[in-house]
């Protein structure tokens, strides 16, 4: 039994290893591909990147609407950016340009910034006792949890995005990989709807300690693989050049052997809020 558990943590590590592997040679072929811009766009950008810019804001979040009356939370949004830095939820372009609207405290750095391609590296203290970026409302195991982002335009509609995680301090958390393709939908000159699906890859050791503080029978044999999907509807909408306002719902489910563990139960979250640009 001992052999039999050291051989499936082996091929775990070799799968997060080549997973990888394909996430980076991907990032450096298309900062390759994209690597040359016009030396005009570049003074205008490197004007745009001596700016300090700030969104603030407050939102109403839940991560189990279930169980809104233990889980609704009123929580602060905060937002930095100058020049290729981010903190949070950035600016107001930033926020016109994502697909997710709740702000975690992040700090992130924009590796490619082309029309149809953003790569990107952040950094953040994960709660791996909720499962939620660092609170300072709540206590919990903490780590510090890395990042790589790729998020490709397809067309005016269509967005793909991949996201790479890996525990740094090697809490528990251990490696994930999340893959979601997203439709936008104008409704009117300044807002949208936003129908997004995905999926999420990662180690057992990452599934056994994310659902332990929901499922007591964490010894059973969690299995490194595609074990949750995810769908959500967003709609935001610019109020004028310095307010908007969005509300987002979510719901998300295990499947394969993690749902076979923890149940076929739907974890329907949601949240709104309301920002201030400073433009």
């Amino acid at each position: 039994m001992c052999f039999k558990q050291i051989d499936i943590d082996y091929q775990a590590k070799i799968q997060t290893f080549v997973l990888a592997c394909i996430f980076l040679i991907l990032a450096l072929y298309a900062h390759q591909t994209h690597a040359e811009v016009d030396s005009s766009d570049q003074t205008a950008a490197l004007s745009d990147s001596n700016k300090v810019t700030y969104t603030i804001g407050m939102r109403l979040k839940s991560n189990d609407i279930a169980e809104w009356q233990h889980s609704a939370k009123i929580r602060p949004v905060i937002g930095l950016k100058y020049g290729k830095w981010q903190l949070g939820i950035g600016d107001g372009q930033s926020w016109q340009g994502s697909t997710q609207f709740g702000s975690e405290p992040a700090l992130s750095y924009q590796l490619l910034d082309d029309a149809n391609l953003d790569v990107g590296v952040s950094m953040r203290v994960h709660n791996i006792s909720t499962g939620e970026s660092f609170d300072v409302f709540e206590g919990g195991q903490k780590t510090l949890r890395s990042r790589v982002m790729l998020k490709h335009r397809i067309n005016r509609h269509w967005r793909a995005s991949m996201d790479w995680t890996q525990d740094i301090l090697n809490q528990g958390d251990s490696t994930t990989l999340h893959f979601d393709l997203s439709y936008s939908w104008p409704v009117f000159k300044q807002s949208e709807f936003v129908l997004s699906m995905g999926t999420t890859w990662a180690t057992a050791e990452h599934w056994r300690n994310s659902e332990a503080r929901m499922n007591s029978n964490s010894s059973m044999p969690f299995k490194t693989g595609f074990e949750k999907i995810n769908a959500g509807l967003a709609f935001k909408q610019a109020i004028s050049r310095q307010w908007a306002w969005y509300s987002s719902f979510g719901v998300c489910r295990p499947i394969a052997d993690l749902a076979k563990i923890t149940g076929n139960r739907e974890f329907v979250s949601g949240q709104v809020g309301i920002l201030y640009f400073q433009r």
